[in-house]
């Protein structure tokens, strides 16, 4: 049988105070990715190239009104692109959609430090969960810069192998920040077996479990945004799309808004930082993805040269549903086009 390892940090961290707990900023997870998957081991895990020391903006925790709301079951493909194969990193008897403020993507506009996952707030010490079946193959702390270092930017991490595949592409997921870690290097887990808590280890000043998913071909290790491999709420979809300008080139950083049209709630959007380390899904190639979005009829906008955009735009539950922009010709909403699928399929 396995032996499980418990790994805990300085016990000064749980005399924070509770109310304290509940007003203090959860940050987003801010870093320039190496190109290659890490390779980790249980001391060294080795990285391709240097990477510089993250910086975490402080942001205010967000109330969520839909994250109770029981999943899809996975893996769930409605559409033949589609590939929720993951449940979430925490237990649904509590808020699980990302923050949104500093979602997959994000970056200062001045800096090259990017947001590679994505951020789900939770009390400290909740149970932490994997988010697939497959084997650990690395815990502790180092994820980013080995050797065990303990400054590492992910705190205390597991990064698990997934026992299952999409194509050709190995996948996995990164869980950071945690307080303990209840699994061991090698050990396989089942879906929604527990491998740590919610901690506050690393650069975070919140609990929260930062979240990835990376997939691995023969192009290489890459990370991908785990909106769109996550099961969303039953009754709820996704939301993904293109920018691009009148030139044809990605618009990164823009600002849009997608307002329902039966309630008036509105959501922020941010589109992607133009950088070579945030990857885009092979199919749908987006700069923008939000998901756990209730179905309906919704209003997008965005303003581009001075200019409003505005399009409807329906949401379809359970599935991955795609807009377009292009310059001054606006939105469409459709899939992509069939010569992008046929050149996803060489």
């Amino acid at each position: 049988m396995e032996s499980q390892v418990k790994i805990n940090p300085s016990h000064s961290l749980r005399m924070l105070n509770a109310f304290a707990l509940l007003l203090i900023a959860i940050i987003g997870w801010l870093l320039p990715i190496s190109t290659d998957k890490v390779q980790a081991d249980d001391e060294t895990p080795v990285l391709t190239e240097v990477i510089s020391e993250p910086i975490f903006p402080l942001v205010t925790p967000e109330a969520d009104q839909f994250g109770q709301t029981p999943l899809y079951t996975v893996p769930l493909a409605l559409n033949p692109y589609d590939h929720f194969y993951f449940t979430r990193p925490i237990a649904m008897d509590s808020n699980t959609a990302p923050l949104r403020a500093f979602g997959y993507g994000f970056y200062y506009p001045d800096d090259d430090k990017v947001h590679t996952g994505v951020d789900i707030s939770s009390p400290m010490y909740k149970p932490v969960l994997a988010a697939g079946d497959g084997q650990v193959v690395f815990i502790g702390y180092g994820l980013m810069n080995g050797g065990g270092d303990t400054n590492d930017p992910y705190g205390l991490a597991v990064l698990i192998r997934h026992s299952f595949s999409y194509g050709d592409k190995t996948l996995y997921t990164v869980y950071g920040h945690l307080d303990g870690i209840d699994v061991a290097k090698d050990q396989y887990v089942k879906v929604s077996d527990q491998i740590g808590t919610i901690g506050l280890t690393g650069n975070t000043s919140g609990p929260h479990v930062h979240f990835e998913v990376r997939i691995e071909d023969s192009k290489g290790g890459r990370v991908q945004n785990p909106e769109l491999w996550m099961a969303p709420p039953v009754g709820s979809g996704v939301l993904a799309g293109r920018l691009k300008n009148d030139f044809g080139y990605l618009i990164s950083a823009q600002q849009l808004w997608l307002e329902s049209l039966e309630t008036g709630y509105k959501y922020d959007i941010m589109s992607y930082a133009h950088v070579k380390h945030i990857y885009s899904d092979d199919y749908f190639r987006e700069n923008f993805v939000i998901g756990d979005i209730p179905a309906g009829e919704y209003e997008l906008s965005m303003i581009y040269k001075n200019k409003w955009y505005r399009t409807n735009v329906t949401i379809a539950p359970g599935t991955v549903n795609y807009v377009t922009f292009n310059g001054r010709n606006g939105f469409k909403q459709a899939m992509p086009e069939a010569p992008e699928i046929e050149e996803f399929l060489q």
